[in-house]
C-alpha cells in the first residue's frame, strides 16, 4: 500500500511540474509568433456577422470563402490560410446577397467592415446584413391543362392533395426561387403516379416589387395516359423471366406508375440472386404505348464465404458458408453454415423460398445444431425451424417463426448449488417478433423498435409450457453533423406457473459488450457462490432471472476534423435481473459508466469500450461472507469487439 501511494504522488508531483512548464512556455511561444519586427499581411483573426436574423453566423459562415484560424491553430502560429484578402470578402459579400436573395429577401443589403485588434495585422471582420421584409406569395393557383375529366380525375386523387398541401409554392409562404426545382419535381412525381409518363411542369411568377408580392400559377400538363405494353429484360437469365416479373408490380396492360417502377427495382435488387438491377423507359414515341427495360445481373450461383473476427467476450470467431442461389432453377436458395467462437458453435442448413405470396413475404426453413458454454451452463441443441418474414413497409418488417430443439443443459460446475446438474428437456414454441427503423440509411437514425413474443408448448411437444415477451426500443438523434446521441431501453418478462425451475437457456442474462458494460458477460443479476474441491470459495456463477430491464445512454462523437476515422464514445448503462417480477424491490438497479474509442474499418466500427461500476454488489467485487477475493479490476469492464454496443 506504501509503495503504490508513493507511485501515485510521484504521478502527481510530475503532472504538476508538466502543467507548469506548459503555462510558462505558453506565453513565450505567443510572444515568439508576435515579436517578428518585419511587415506582416493581414490575418483575419476573428469573424463575424450582425443583422442576420433569420438564418444564424454558423450557417452563414459555411456559404463564404472568408474563415479564421481555430484556437489551437492561433496558439501553434498556423494561420498562413487565413490571410484577409478584399477581393474574397467582396465576393462573399455578393454570396451572402444571392444566399438571401434566392430564398425571398430581394431587398437585402449586406456590408461588411474590417477592424485591427490589438496587434495591427489581426483582422476583425464583420458583416452587416440589413434582411428586409421578404418577398411573399400573395395568390397561389394549380392550373391542369388537360380536358375536364382527366383534369377533375387527376384532383380528386390522393397524390394531388398530398401535392397541393405540401408544395412550397402556397399562399402566405415566403417565395424562394430555389424552390423551383423541387416543386416541379414533386407535380411531375404526382402525375407519372397516376399514369402520366410524359409530362410536364411550369411554374410563373409575377412579383410586385411595390407591395413585396408575388402571384404564382403552376401548370401542370399531363399529356397522354400511358400503359405497359411491352416488358424487355436485356440478360440471360437463369430462371424463367416469370421469377424475374413477379418481384414487381409491372405487367403488361396495366398503366404506368413510377413509384411501380421504382419499388420493382429495390424489390429485384434485394433479390438473394441478382446483384445489379435496373428499370427504365429507353427511347421511344410519346404516345399511350409504353416500353420497360430490365437490366439485370445475376450472382455467381455458386459461393463460398469465409469470416473471422475477434472480440472481447468470443475471443476468436469464424464463419464459412456455402450457398447455391439457384438450387432448384427457381430461385430458392440453399445454404449450409458453419460457425464457431468460444462461447457458441452453430452448424446450420437452410433452404429459402424468397416469394410466398407476393415479393414482400419469404419462408425460411433451418435444420440447426448448436453447442454454447455460458458462465453459468453449456447447451447441447439440436432442431428445425420455420420462419414467415413479410416486409410490410420498408420501414417495417414482421415475422412469425415455429422451432422445436432437443435440449440438454448442463451445470458448468456440479458444486454450484443449481436446481439440477444435467437437464433434459425440449422446447416447442411460437415466436412472433417485429422490427421498425425510422431511418432507411447504414447509420441509424431516428427510432428502432423490436417487439418480441415466444410462446412455448402450445402443442403439448414442449417439457415448459411459458410465455417470454421483450420489448427493445433505441432512438438515435443527430445533436450535430459529428456528434450523435444513441440510447436505448430493452425490458422483458417471462410468465411461466409451473414448479420446476426454467433451464438457464430460457432464462434472461445481462451485462457485457452490448449490455450493460460495466460487466462482463451475463456477469450482472443474481449469483451463487461457486467452490474449489477443498471447499475454498472461487467466485460467483449467474444464475438469470424470469425479468429484466437494461438501459443505455451513449454519446458518439466523431473527430473529424483531426481524424476522419476515429470517434470516441462516453456512456452510462444500468440494469438488472430479477428471479421474478415478485422481487423487484430486492434488487435495484445497477449502473455502470465509462468511455470508448471507435475506428470506422471496411468492416464495420473497432470498438474498444472501458466501463466502471457505480453501484457494485459483493458478488459483482467477487466479496464472500466478509472476504475480498476480487482486485482493483473487479470494478472495471473492458470490451473490444467490432460494430457499435447497440
Amino acid at each position: 500500500m506504501q509503495i503504490f501511494i508513493s507511485f501515485k504522488m510521484r504521478n502527481q508531483y510530475w503532472g504538476t511540474i508538466f502543467i507548469c512548464c506548459l503555462w510558462l512556455l505558453l506565453p513565450m511561444c505567443l510572444y515568439a509568433q508576435d515579436s517578428d519586427s518585419g511587415e506582416r499581411e493581414p490575418v483575419v483573426w476573428k469573424l463575424g456577422f450582425e443583422g442576420n436574423e433569420t438564418y444564424s453566423s454558423m450557417v452563414l459562415k459555411e456559404i463564404i470563402a472568408t474563415d479564421n484560424p481555430g484556437f489551437i491553430e492561433k496558439i501553434l502560429g498556423k494561420h498562413g490560410a487565413y490571410v484577409l484578402s478584399e477581393n474574397e470578402l467582396r465576393r462573399d459579400q455578393i454570396r451572402i446577397r444571392r444566399y438571401y436573395e434566392r430564398r425571398g429577401f430581394i431587398q437585402v443589403q449586406v456590408d461588411y467592415e474590417v477592424s485591427s485588434l490589438k496587434r495591427d495585422w489581426r483582422k476583425r471582420v464583420t458583416f452587416r446584413i440589413t434582411e428586409g421584409s421578404p418577398l411573399m406569395i400573395r395568390n397561389s393557383r394549380i392550373v391542369i391543362d388537360a380536358d375536364s375529366t382527366i383534369a377533375e380525375e387527376i384532383r380528386a386523387a390522393r397524390d394531388f392533395e398530398r401535392a397541393e398541401q405540401r408544395h412550397d409554392f402556397r399562399e402566405g409562404m415566403r417565395y424562394q426561387s430555389l424552390r423551383t426545382a423541387d416543386t416541379e419535381g414533386l407535380f411531375l412525381l404526382m402525375l407519372e403516379n397516376q399514369g402520366f409518363a410524359w409530362p410536364e411542369v411550369d411554374i410563373e411568377t409575377a412579383i410586385d416589387s411595390v407591395a413585396n408580392r408575388a402571384d404564382v400559377t403552376i401548370t401542370a400538363r399531363p399529356n397522354q395516359k400511358t400503359y405497359f405494353s411491352e416488358i424487355r429484360i436485356e440478360q440471360n437469365l437463369s430462371v424463367p423471366d416469370r421469377v424475374l416479373l413477379r418481384e414487381t408490380d409491372i405487367r403488361e396492360g396495366e398503366v404506368y406508375s413510377r413509384d411501380k417502377m421504382q419499388e420493382g427495382q429495390r424489390q429485384i435488387f434485394n433479390h438473394h440472386l441478382f446483384r445489379f438491377a435496373t428499370i427504365n423507359l429507353p427511347e421511344q414515341p410519346r404516345d399511350s404505348t409504353l416500353e420497360v427495360l430490365f437490366r439485370v445481373r445475376e450472382h455467381p450461383l455458386r459461393s463460398v464465404q469465409a469470416t473471422i473476427g475477434f472480440g472481447r467476450e468470443e475471443y476468436l470467431r469464424g464463419q464459412l458458408e456455402w450457398r447455391h442461389r439457384n438450387i432448384t432453377g427457381r430461385g430458392h436458395r440453399f445454404g449450409i453454415n458453419g460457425r464457431g467462437s468460444f462461447i457458441e458453435q452453430r452448424l446450420t442448413t437452410g433452404f429459402l423460398f424468397p416469394y410466398v405470396f407476393n415479393p414482400k413475404s419469404s419462408n425460411v426453413a433451418t435444420v440447426f445444431g448448436v453447442h454454447k458454454l455460458e458462465p453459468s451452463f453449456e447447451l447441447f441443441q439440436a432442431g428445425f425451424n420455420n420462419s414467415l418474414i413479410y416486409e410490410l413497409r420498408r420501414s417495417v418488417t414482421a415475422s412469425a417463426t415455429y422451432e422445436f430443439s432437443i435440449n440438454e443443459e448442463l451445470s458448468r460446475d456440479p458444486d454450484v448449488s443449481l436446481p439440477d446438474t444435467v437437464l433434459n428437456y425440449n422446447v416447442s414454441s411460437l415466436t412472433i417478433s417485429g422490427y421498425y427503423s425510422e431511418g432507411l440509411t447504414r447509420d441509424p437514425r431516428g427510432w428502432v423498435i423490436q417487439p418480441f413474443l415466444e410462446s412455448s408448448g402450445l402443442f403439448g411437444e414442449g417439457t415448459f409450457s411459458f410465455q417470454k415477451l421483450s420489448l427493445d426500443v433505441r432512438r438515435y438523434t443527430r445533436l450535430s453533423r459529428s456528434t450523435t446521441l444513441a440510447t436505448r431501453i430493452s425490458t422483458g418478462k417471462i410468465f411461466y406457473s409451473g414448479q420446476r425451475t426454467l433451464p438457464s437457456n430460457i432464462l434472461f442474462f445481462t451485462g457485457g459488450t452490448n449490455s450493460v458494460r460495466g460487466w462482463n458477460r451475463q456477469r450482472l443479476g443474481p449469483a451463487r457462490p461457486a467452490f474449489r474441491d477443498d471447499g475454498s470459495f472461487r467466485e460467483y456463477v449467474p444464475t438469470g432471472g424470469r425479468a429484466q430491464m437494461i438501459f443505455n445512454i451513449e454519446v458518439r462523437q466523431q473527430l473529424s476534423g483531426f481524424l476522419p476515422k476515429v470517434g470516441i464514445a462516453a456512456f452510462l448503462d444500468g440494469g438488472q435481473i430479477w428471479a421474478d417480477a415478485t422481487s423487484l424491490d430486492e434488487r435495484p438497479i445497477q449502473f455502470g459508466t465509462g468511455g470508448g474509442i471507435r475506428y470506422q474499418s471496411p468492416i464495420g466500427p473497432i470498438r474498444v469500450d472501458i466501463g466502471y461500476k457505480l453501484n457494485p454488489t459483493d458478488e459483482d467485487l467477487n466479496i464472500y461472507e466478509g472476504t475480498d477475493f476480487g482486485s482493483r479490476w473487479s470494478r472495471i469492464g473492458i470490451h473490444f469487439s467490432i460494430g457499435q454496443a447497440f
